[in-house]
């Protein structure tokens, strides 16, 4: 597994959803094989600790992705960041002693932990600088963390892409010919972009552009959903950002968070996937399930189809309705 620089840091039951969204925003503008994240760069069969161990040794950036339950509270003992086997424990830790940047990413509300609250170990974890990630502005903070970045890894900032421009070759000769030829590239690009600007405007109001609706389908979502056996209604919750085509973010499924896959948003609507794994009484290893969401909003809600495949038995689409939350 080849060394990544960027070493994505964060507790399953935590930020699982906003570690996925961060990883495919820098995958985006740094490449994937230079971001590294647990689910898809650890092989099947590969040892956890070791794969972690190797891929933390070779990074120079540590992001730590902090929610409300980042320290692994549980009920009648010490949180699990207290454990030296605690997996979150142990890359903090091999972070902050090989004195790589390490950059705690505070969500959901999060505040930086003190002193106090860290284990001995990790408490020079409470004097870096933070950075507040908001889903409601995921991808101007996702800009600034990218800036970030540019600068822990000594490499300067992408610019936008320059202007097409319609011109000749610069051997041309400078002849009657040459010019008229360069007189019509320059009418055809006028009219290439007139045209294009009459279009947009023929649109008109009457028609839904993407980025119009994606405004309306960031945030946090509640949703009432009843499965396909019997006394299956769950409360689940939805989380998304991103920006255009787009799509970023969680949804639970029997009330445990997933990161969304293969996002997208359409003037349809939206699409994801999630995968979780069905086990059958002694297998140990259960069956890979795919759970795709297909949804569209209407008025102040997004109406779903959600259609699970694999796993031991058929199973037919599930239909429900999310609903904003405050929460």
């Amino acid at each position: 597994m080849p060394a990544a620089p960027i070493f994505i840091s964060y507790r399953r039951d935590d930020t699982a959803g906003y570690a996925r969204a961060v990883y495919d925003a820098l995958a985006q503008r740094f490449g994937h094989q230079r971001v590294f994240i647990d689910v898809d760069d650890i092989a099947a069969g590969q040892a956890f600790d070791t794969a972690i161990e190797q891929a933390v040794v070779g990074s120079e950036v540590l992001l730590v992705l902090i929610g409300p339950r980042w320290q692994g509270q549980r009920d009648g003992g010490p949180p699990r960041l207290h454990d030296p086997g605690d997996f979150v424990h142990q890359e903090v830790l091999a972070g902050l002693a090989r004195g790589m940047r390490v950059i705690p990413l505070l969500f959901d509300g999060a505040v930086m932990p003190g002193e106090a609250e860290l284990p001995a170990p990790l408490r020079p974890l409470a004097r870096r600088q933070a950075l507040a990630m908001d889903a409601s502005r995921f991808a101007a903070d996702t800009e600034r963390l990218v800036a970030v970045l540019r600068e822990a890894l000594g490499e300067p900032e992408a610019g936008p892409a320059p202007p097409a421009t319609a011109s000749l070759p610069a051997s041309a000769p400078a002849t009657a010919a040459g010019r008229r030829r360069l007189w019509l590239l320059s009418a055809l690009a006028v009219v290439l972009v007139t045209g294009g600007a009459l279009l947009a405007w023929r649109v008109g109001p009457g028609a839904a552009p993407p980025v119009a609706e994606r405004a309306a389908i960031n945030g946090r979502w509640v949703a009432e959903v009843v499965y396909d056996w019997p006394n299956a209604r769950y409360t689940e919750h939805f989380q998304f950002a991103g920006e255009a085509g787009e799509l970023h973010g969680s949804a639970s499924f029997l009330q445990q968070e997933r990161g969304t896959l293969e996002g997208r948003v359409d003037p349809a609507g939206l699409s994801f996937v999630t995968r979780t794994r069905e086990q059958l009484g002694g297998d140990d290893s259960g069956l890979a399930v795919s759970h795709r969401y297909r949804g569209r909003l209407v008025g102040d809600a997004l109406h779903f189809v959600m259609q699970t495949e694999g796993g031991y038995s058929a199973h037919r689409p599930v239909e429900f309705v999310a609903r904003r939350s405050a929460l």
